[in-house]
């Protein structure tokens, strides 16, 4: 469809990098996202994605959370004009990402739905408790659920790096929605304070009949 001079002017310092342009900004403007998690964790990842000038995002917060959740909408709506944020239900038509920030039980309910887990869209899975990880995770299976790591466990220590490992999510998002590198396999980025280490995450052997390659209605 091409951009604006409007939208050139807004996002020219993105378009100018290398492997970005104009074509993968247009895959920005036209994708459509769902972030989740509590209101604290989301915020400086919404920020980025509305910025950098993601189509459309389904925010999906805590139900504890709605005062912060119209907050956070008239936000993203003072930073970009352009952005379209709103309040997300657990219908994924038309996603090209769900991105879920947190994993402990305050935030179970809008994270560890089966529909958003299994349901056959991109997904990134992010814990900020210890130790800090992000899972990238291009189809299903494997699901938070099932994949060979300790995705969904509770932990009650929260990683002194989770503001730096939830920026890192954004910007692995960003990648995912604009095209700008392949598809990645199943993948898992693990923190031990600022060091990364990279794995490949498959189906645990323990965990083959998980709801995510056995239901295909969630799919």
């Amino acid at each position: 469809m091409g951009l604006t001079n409007q939208q050139i002017e807004r996002y020219a310092r993105q378009i100018i990098v290398p492997g970005i342009g104009g074509i993968a900004q247009e895959r920005l403007l036209s994708a459509r996202m769902m972030l989740t998690g509590k209101a604290a964790d989301v915020a400086s990842v919404l920020a980025y994605m509305v910025g950098a000038g993601v189509g459309e995002i389904r925010l999906r917060l805590p139900p504890s959370d709605p005062k912060d959740q119209d907050l956070l909408i008239t936000r993203a709506a003072e930073l970009n004009p352009e952005a379209v944020v709103k309040p997300g239900a657990e219908n994924v038509a038309g996603l090209n990402l769900i991105l879920a920030i947190g994993g402990d039980s305050e935030t179970s309910e809008p994270i560890l739905s089966p529909r958003l887990l299994c349901a056959d869209v991109p997904l990134m899975f992010v814990r900020l408790e210890e130790p800090a990880s992000v899972a990238i995770l291009p189809k299903r299976p494997p699901c938070p659920q099932c994949a060979d790591a300790n995705l969904i466990a509770p932990s009650k220590h929260r990683s002194d790096n989770a503001g730096f490992v939830a920026m890192i999510a954004a910007a692995e998002a960003f990648k995912l929605l604009a095209c700008s590198a392949p598809p990645p396999s199943p993948t898992l980025l693990q923190f031990n304070g600022f060091a990364c280490t990279t794995r490949e995450l498959r189906q645990s052997p323990l965990r083959s009949k998980c709801v995510c390659s056995t239901s295909p209605e969630l799919r």
